[in-house]
C-alpha cells in the first residue's frame, strides 16, 4: 500500500510488477537519453513552517484542462515524498533563470536539507498552504487527486486549486545534465 492510499485524498495504486534487472548498458543509454530531454526546472513544495519540504524537479506535466490537472513524479526515497503524501497538496513553482540558486538549494547542493531550503526567497501561501515562491514564473497550487507508485517514484496527480503568474522572465531549463537558459 502506498502512503497516498492511507489518506482520504488519493487512491494510491501500484504499477504492475516487472523485472527491475535492466541491462546496465541500456540503463546508462537511457540515463544519457533523458539528459537530452530538455525540461523546465521547478521546485515542488509541500507542508508548512518547520515541516515544509521541497525538491527540484523537471518531471512535471499537464494532464487535463477539465478539470485543470497536472502530475509530478517524486522519488519515494526523497525527503519531500512523505510530506507531499501526508499534506495531500503540493505547489509547483516554475523557476526563472535568476532562480538558479533556489534550484540548487532544493536539489540539496551546499548542504541544504529540510525546511532550511526555504531560507532564501519570498515564500507565499496560496489555496492549499503549500509554499509558493514569490518570484517564480508561475506557481501552481494543487490538491492531490490520485497517486500511483511506479517503481522508484510516485506519480502525484494534482487538481489545480490556484495559479499565481509571476513576472515574465527567461525560464530555467535543464538539458544535458546542466542548467540552461533559452536565448
Amino acid at each position: 500500500m502506498t502512503l497516498c492510499a492511507s489518506h482520504d485524498h488519493a487512491g494510491g495504486r501500484m504499477a504492475p510488477a516487472h523485472s527491475h534487472h535492466a541491462d546496465p548498458a541500456l540503463t546508462d543509454a537511457f540515463r544519457h537519453a533523458m539528459g537530452r530531454l530538455a525540461g523546465a526546472v521547478s521546485v515542488i513544495t509541500a507542508g508548512h513552517g518547520s515541516e515544509a519540504r521541497g525538491l527540484t524537479a523537471t518531471a512535471v506535466c499537464s494532464v487535463s484542462m477539465a478539470p485543470p490537472t497536472l502530475l509530478v513524479c517524486v522519488n519515494r526515497n526523497g525527503e519531500a515524498h512523505r510530506t507531499i503524501a501526508e499534506a495531500g497538496a503540493f505547489c509547483v513553482n516554475v523557476l526563472a533563470e535568476h532562480d538558479r540558486p533556489i534550484a540548487d538549494r532544493f536539489a540539496g547542493r551546499h548542504g541544504h536539507a529540510g525546511a532550511s531550503k526555504f531560507g532564501d526567497g519570498e515564500w507565499l501561501s496560496l489555496a492549499t498552504g503549500a509554499p509558493a515562491l514569490g518570484d517564480a514564473l508561475v506557481s501552481i497550487d494543487c490538491s492531490i487527486a490520485e497517486c500511483v507508485d511506479a517503481y522508484t517514484h510516485t506519480v502525484f496527480f494534482g487538481t489545480v486549486r490556484a495559479v499565481r503568474l509571476g513576472a515574465a522572465a527567461p525560464p530555467l531549463v535543464h538539458f544535458d545534465r546542466a542548467y540552461r537558459t533559452l536565448a
